[in-house]
C-alpha cells in the first residue's frame, strides 16, 4: 500500500477549500488587478477602489483559511 500524496485534498471539503483559496487568490493577481481594477475612483470610505478591493480579496481568503481550520481539513 502506498501512501497518498498529502498535497492532494482529500476529502470534498478540502477541495472547496482548495479551490475558493485558489480562486480568492487568483482575484488578487495580474491580469485582473492590473487590467480590470486598477483605479482609484471611486473613493470607498476614503480609501482607493484598488486597496478596498484588494483588502476584501485578502478578506475573503483569510475566511476561507478560517473555514477550513474549522472543519478540521
Amino acid at each position: 500500500m502506498t501512501p497518498r500524496s498529502h498535497y492532494l485534498p482529500r476529502t470534498p471539503a478540502g477541495r472547496i477549500a482548495t479551490i475558493a483559496f485558489i480562486a480568492a487568490m487568483a482575484l488578487a493577481q495580474p491580469p485582473i488587478v492590473h487590467g480590470l481594477m486598477n483605479r482609484t475612483e471611486p473613493l470607498i470610505l476614503g480609501t482607493p477602489f484598488l486597496f478596498a478591493y484588494l483588502l476584501v480579496v485578502y478578506f475573503l481568503g483569510i475566511a476561507v483559511l478560517v473555514w477550513a481550520l474549522r472543519k478540521n481539513v
